[in-house]
């Protein structure tokens, strides 16, 4: 499958209609993993290849969704020269790399992601995983994708919080990148004037460039760091709370995220690092792209004061126990400091949680 790559494009991502990869598969050899809503939207331009169908949504990323797709590879006689395809979402891709990783302990993986959150964020960088007894990616893997084609014009079909929830991952990298990213989405918002921003009816130029400026934030620093030893944390920003927040809510992640991205400022200037006006810059922007910042404004509802609000303190405290980058009672948690700087610091878990007992859920 190298052929597949895309000369120059970092990563082997290109910008490409989904009939395209009729040209870049081998039927043969290739079994394509998406879901039924993916497949009535967008099915006309897959490849002729044989298909497993997941659930949508996190709920793919199961020990018995994963055991029905070893056994859909074992029924087509899966064999190590083969791929796997995967068609929609970051979940379809998370489980899709995971499964390919460990099939006959390793084949190939590609990835034609169709909404924004895997184009910018899941579908890059080679981390796939499953989640187990609730907690999410705790089993996983890095596998780099031999190719990832993005079809801008399959954001059009996503719903208003499908495509929002995306946006929190292309705020996150335009805070991790600095000025320049950051006020191109400041101007695109404000150009959109009072109605909104609207993906539906956007140029393909401002779509495209969302999506090619977070692929280059991500893509240079994952070819830095492809293991997450070091610098590579901080695309976690944001999400130390907001996978909690994920955990105990069942918010989308990307609005989780947006959530945990404004605790997390929050906290950098409860610190004394940020200053107020660089966090209501990024708390502006994730609400002017349709975001929630807080709990009150998400599907579940408002937090009440008093007891109800501290017990949910609590709750997101103690999913935080579960983190991946939690060491001990240490947390590699990533600190904002400005739009353009972040940096990594070891927090203990006990000083989060009498935050979160603080703060404004």
């Amino acid at each position: 499958m190298a052929d597949i790559a895309v000369q120059g494009a970092p990563g082997g991502v290109r910008f490409s209609p989904l009939a395209s990869l009729s040209t870049l598969v081998d039927p043969g050899r290739t079994l394509i993993v998406t879901d039924r809503r993916i497949h009535a939207l967008f099915g006309s331009a897959f490849p002729p290849c044989p298909i497993a169908f997941v659930p949508e949504g996190e709920a793919a990323k199961s020990w018995e969704v994963l055991g029905g797709l070893y056994r859909r590879l074992t029924d087509i006689r899966m064999d190590r020269d083969g791929l796997i395809l995967a068609i929609g979402g970051g979940s379809i891709s998370d489980l899709a790399g995971f499964a390919a990783h460990t099939w006959m302990r390793g084949i190939a993986f590609a990835a034609a992601p169709t909404t924004l959150l895997a184009m910018t964020d899941a579908s890059l960088g080679g981390k796939n995983a499953i989640d187990f007894e609730g907690y999410k990616n705790v089993v996983g893997s890095f596998h780099q994708p031999e190719a990832v084609i993005c079809d801008i014009e399959t954001l059009r079909a996503l719903d208003g919080a499908q495509f929002s929830s995306g946006m929190a991952e292309v705020v996150k990298h335009a805070v991790i990148d600095g000025e320049e990213y950051f006020s191109f989405l400041e101007a695109t918002l404000s150009a959109a004037g009072g109605s909104g921003f609207n993906h539906e009816s956007c140029s393909s130029a401002a779509l495209r460039r969302m999506v090619a400026d977070s692929q280059r934030v991500k893509l240079a620093i994952v070819a830095r760091d492809p293991t997450e030893k070091g610098e590579r944390r901080i695309l976690n920003l944001g999400h130390t709370f907001g996978h909690a927040v994920e955990i105990v809510t069942g918010a989308p992640h990307g609005h989780a995220v947006s959530i945990g991205l404004r605790l997390a400022c929050a906290y950098s200037v409860a610190r004394g690092d940020m200053a107020e006006a660089a966090k209501a810059r990024i708390e502006s922007l994730l609400k002017g792209y349709g975001l929630p910042v807080r709990l009150s404004e998400t599907a579940s509802g408002a937090v009440a004061d008093g007891g109800i609000r501290k017990a949910m303190a609590r709750r997101i405290a103690e999913a935080l126990v579960m983190d991946k980058k939690r060491s001990g009672g240490i947390v590699h948690f990533v600190i904002p400091r400005a739009i353009g700087e972040v940096s990594v610091e070891r927090v203990a878990v006990g000083a989060l949680a009498a935050f979160l007992e603080e703060v404004e859920l």
